[in-house]
């Protein structure tokens, strides 16, 4: 014979056996890995290797002065050839940079700044000389421009040509 307390646990456990079984019945009928899914913040991924379940997360296309965006754009194209911005131009572009931001009593040169941004291609670019103005300074690009460029001038200078930009070239 059962008692109250041998009922209460038998029914505990079933409801946690009945649980764990429609969490795995859910997660089964998700689909094809090898299709687009989502990681557990929503971040779309799109498995490389379904037996090996290796994921490949796509890059954040509005975040390309993340240094690891060409890594990440690179990944997630799975070896297409993409054009790059050479790392001797992009060393330059960020010497450029660098120099833009004037001393106490000088004044900051906008005009470079816009001379840059307007001659980049595409975001692969952006990330490749926020890159090099890390190697080179130790310091994060976007930071240094915020240190001296107002909001106005973020919006019209590096804002406005960054979005237009195309999110990677292939090389044909």
């Amino acid at each position: 014979m059962m008692n109250k307390t041998t009922i209460g646990i038998v029914s505990g456990a079933s409801i946690v056996i009945l649980g764990i079984g429609i969490y795995f019945l859910r997660k089964s009928k998700r689909g094809n890995p090898s299709l687009v899914d989502s990681d557990s913040k929503g971040t779309p991924i799109r498995l490389s290797n379904p037996q090996m379940g290796i994921p490949i997360t796509e890059p954040n296309w509005n975040n390309p002065f993340d240094m690891n965006y060409l890594k990440d754009v690179k990944a997630f194209l799975q070896g297409k050839p993409i054009l790059e911005l050479p790392m001797q131009t992009a060393m330059q572009y960020a010497s450029i940079l660098h120099k833009a931001k004037g001393g106490f009593f000088e004044d900051d040169d906008e005009k470079a700044v816009e001379s840059i941004f307007k001659r980049l291609q595409d975001k692969t670019q952006v990330a490749s000389l926020s890159k090099a103005f890390y190697t080179l300074f130790k310091k994060d690009l976007w930071r240094y421009l915020k240190s001296f460029l107002n909001d106005s001038e973020m919006e019209t200078l590096v804002h406005k040509p960054v979005r237009r930009l195309e999110r990677y070239r292939l090389r044909t």
